[in-house]
């Protein structure tokens, strides 16, 4: 027996999806569905598409904070990244980001490899050496005009060291599928190598 049936054309309307997930929502959280049912229709509502049957569910997603309580939830359009960043700079506007799935580190080579290095002199110029390649790395792509790194990779300390120097963010997203996630909200191409961005 049906009730009452939500139509195509009626999911242009918030307190409609509020009518029809009142239910599953009480099945689950009958004592915070006041709170949590508007706001699950204007999390739908702002990534409804044109055409309601590509409604796609995994363009709204729940990001649980340490602290507070169900009254203090909200809607934020966009990404909520939980972890902080590894840097010193918390706060970019109107940034052009930068998304890597390897490390932002210095190159190392799938086998391993012996240095033999006889005096001091030599060990400073290939301390150097390896430096000077990692400032070059790091230098293209501040000079590309991005202001925020994002990586699904590990970061070194020198590297670390370089992004603080040329003033970017830098943020490390352990979820192969966040990062995914974070790529399409923002229109990004992932690289996986750490080179300079064309676009």
């Amino acid at each position: 027996m049906v009730v009452w049936k939500l139509e195509e054309k009626d999911l242009s309307s918030s307190k409609n999806i509020e009518k029809a997930t009142y239910a599953p929502i009480c099945a689950k959280q009958y004592t915070s569905v006041d709170v949590i049912n508007p706001l699950i229709a204007e999390a739908c509502m702002a990534v409804m598409p044109k055409n309601t049957k590509n409604f796609n569910v995994d363009n709204v997603r729940v990001a649980k904070m340490m602290g507070g309580n169900v009254l203090h939830s909200k809607v934020i359009r966009g990404v909520v990244v939980s972890r902080n960043t590894e840097g010193s700079v918390k706060e970019v506007k109107d940034a052009k980001v930068a998304v890597f799935t390897c490390a932002i580190d210095t190159a190392t080579t799938e086998t391993k490899g012996t240095v033999l290095i006889k005096d001091a002199k030599q060990l400073l110029n290939y301390n150097s050496s390896e430096e000077k390649m990692i400032e070059a790395s790091v230098k293209a792509i501040a000079d590309s005009g991005v202001k925020v790194i994002i990586t699904g990779g590990s970061i070194g300390d020198m590297a670390l060291h370089f992004v603080e120097k040329y003033g970017m963010m830098i943020i490390k997203i352990m979820s192969k599928f966040e990062l995914r996630r974070l790529c399409k909200t923002v229109g990004a191409r992932p690289q996986v190598r750490l080179v300079r961005q064309r676009h």
